[in-house]
């Protein structure tokens, strides 16, 4: 049980980290959070909704990911290095790709019904 404790405290810590330090990251979740409102407002069903959720996630823990290779790349390797900044570049598309399924699939699987709810 006391690894447990652990290893939920280091995940709470981690998110801490990110939502103080990583402006993306809190606009992200903050996007997120008010897509899936909007989905449970115009009662999306659950799948849809867990759906939506499930892929943030995914964007949320690669922009977390990106966050950390950055600062890592950072420590290893402190000042300019052509090499280093391709690594950081590279690696900072993934989080956008994920986080561009979660609103494609937002507008695929919401907009329809928010649409017809708000024409009620």
């Amino acid at each position: 049980m006391s690894h447990l404790k652990s290893i939920i405290t280091n995940w709470l810590s981690g998110i801490r980290l990110a939502w103080q330090g990583n402006t993306v990251f809190r606009g992200m979740v903050s996007v997120s959070i008010l897509g899936i409102v909007v989905a449970l407002v115009a009662r999306i069903d659950t799948l849809k909704v867990t759906l939506l959720l499930a892929i943030a996630c995914i964007a949320f823990g690669l922009e977390i990911a990106n966050s950390s290779i950055e600062k890592l790349c950072d420590i290893v390797h402190p000042g300019k290095c052509d090499e280093v900044k391709i690594v950081k570049d590279a690696f900072s598309a993934v989080p956008i790709f994920a986080f561009t399924a979660y609103v494609v699939s937002w507008l695929i699987l919401v907009l329809p019904a928010l649409i017809t709810w708000i024409g009620r």
